[in-house]
């Protein structure tokens, strides 16, 4: 039998094979979420309407612990390419162990998110509705954070399609779960909104114990030493949140910037809203595949940085750069030159004010044209810092524009100028840019490349 010959070093191939199962997951993601949604407005319009903002603010509370959590693949790469496989293993306890006391706070925040969600006022029906599904969601958002951490010591060895496949899994028992509990079928009671909420927790659930089976799997469980390394571990604990915090800090301004730029946007009109709307929901179209990509960048950079290889880890972004802005730039255009098409799927010409909103919507989809090159720009560049361990700068970077540039700007634009979404969206292609062109900066610039992750 002929052996399988091994990819050349930073290749375009070896982060192409690395990164199309990532991009496979992120597309899994996405499509489950879909069907939730789907399944919640076939049930109820208040359902559809309550479980938007509920699964945004369970998202943001869990966002910054699934920065840090994640951050093990980096930790795991590294130590994996110098063949230090007794730290590959105590680093994935270690993220474990962040990832089991994030849970136990993310439980202990429900109150909070409660408490906000009757704050937002959305109706008491609605609100009712909010919070019986973040209720469920925060309170075993636990999971989500420590799947995280159990795939980074797959991915982190170059092994993503063990992640996609069992992404792939737990979202199809998610789908499947939330078709049968939300409506009463199979002999369940019909849960409407608090049946799809168990079926992401379930879907989740099924995730971690796929991961845990491997990982404790005979040939794993000998060859990485996974019970005897098992516990606390000061030097690698410390390090993993002196990096991976400023990761999961950047992560939680990142979210939270973008979750309140869409909540501003509603306060113009219904219409202008609607528009809004249907051009972020082409936005994924991109950005997942790019984040895919992105993943896979973080830990082949990750890696070379581990073999003291920067020349190699340029040599990632640089093909990175031939995909990313391949797939992007095209997209682009067929966004700019195609707009029709796409927003015929969400605006029937049969609807009464099908007119105004495509009138505002033409415009937002050029603009979100230059808006997904600087997105990828931004994924490109902002991932192979943080695999190079430059955590702090990312951090900075989405403190100081998102909340510094994006927010205020969006609110003066809105609440004081008054000007139509038009300017809203510009100022976000602006925003989109400018933290694009401070990573490419900062990446140019070069001192990433003597940073020390896991030390000698």
């Amino acid at each position: 039998m002929k052996r399988k010959q091994p990819c050349e070093q930073a290749s375009l191939k070896e982060l192409w094979l690395l990164s199309y199962p990532l991009i496979i997951t992120m597309a899994a993601q996405v499509v489950m979420q879909f069907a939730d949604r789907m399944f919640l407005a076939w049930h109820s319009h208040e359902a559809l309407a309550a479980c938007v903002p509920a699964g945004a603010l369970a998202l943001t509370f869990a966002s910054m612990f699934m920065g840090v959590a994640s951050y093990t693949s980096v930790f795991v790469s590294q130590y994996h390419a110098k063949k230090k496989f007794a730290s590959v293993t105590i680093s994935l306890w270690q993220g474990v162990l962040i990832a089991v006391i994030s849970s136990a706070v993310l439980a202990g925040l429900t109150p909070v998110g409660n408490i906000l969600i009757r704050a937002f006022n959305h109706g008491a029906e609605v609100t009712a509705l909010e919070i019986k599904y973040f209720t469920i969601l925060n309170l075993f958002a636990g999971l989500v954070v420590i799947n995280n951490a159990l795939s980074s010591f797959f991915s982190g060895r170059g092994q993503t399609k063990i992640p996609m496949y069992t992404a792939l899994i737990g979202n199809a028992i998610n789908i499947v779960l939330g078709y049968v509990m939300i409506f009463g079928k199979l002999g369940f009671p019909q849960m409407g909104i608090s049946g799809a909420g168990w079926s992401t927790v379930l879907g989740a659930l099924s995730m971690t114990l796929i991961y845990t089976g491997l990982i404790l799997g005979a040939r794993v469980r000998k060859e990485y030493r996974i019970t005897q390394l098992a516990g606390f571990y000061k030097p690698v604990f410390s390090r993993l949140l002196r990096f991976g915090v400023p990761n999961g800090f950047g992560f939680l301004m990142d979210i939270m910037s973008f979750t309140l730029f869409t909540f501003m946007v509603g306060h113009i009109d219904v219409v202008s809203l609607e528009a809004s709307n249907v051009v972020m929901s082409m936005q994924p179209v991109v950005f997942m595949v790019v984040l895919g990509l992105g993943i896979g960048i973080q830990i082949l950079v990750s890696k070379y940085q581990g073999l003291k290889r920067p020349d190699l880890s340029a040599r990632v972004v640089k093909n990175a750069c031939k995909i990313g802005y391949g797939y992007a730039v095209s997209v682009g255009c067929i966004f700019f030159f195609l707009t029709p098409l796409f927003v015929g799927l969400f605006i029937p010409s049969t609807s009464s004010n099908a007119v105004e909103i495509a009138a505002k919507t033409y415009p937002l989809m050029r603009l979100m044209s230059f808006f997904v090159v600087g997105d990828a720009t931004y994924l490109i560049f902002g991932e192979a810092l943080r695999g190079a361990g430059d955590t702090k700068f990312y951090m900075t970077v989405m403190l100081t524009c998102a909340w510094g540039l994006l927010i205020p700007g969006t609110w003066l634009i809105i609440y004081v100028w008054q000007l139509s979404v038009f300017w809203v969206w510009s100022w976000l292609t602006f925003y989109a840019w400018l933290t694009a062109l401070l990573m490419m900066w900062r990446f140019a610039r070069g001192k990433w490349k003597n940073i020390e992750i896991t030390g000698a």
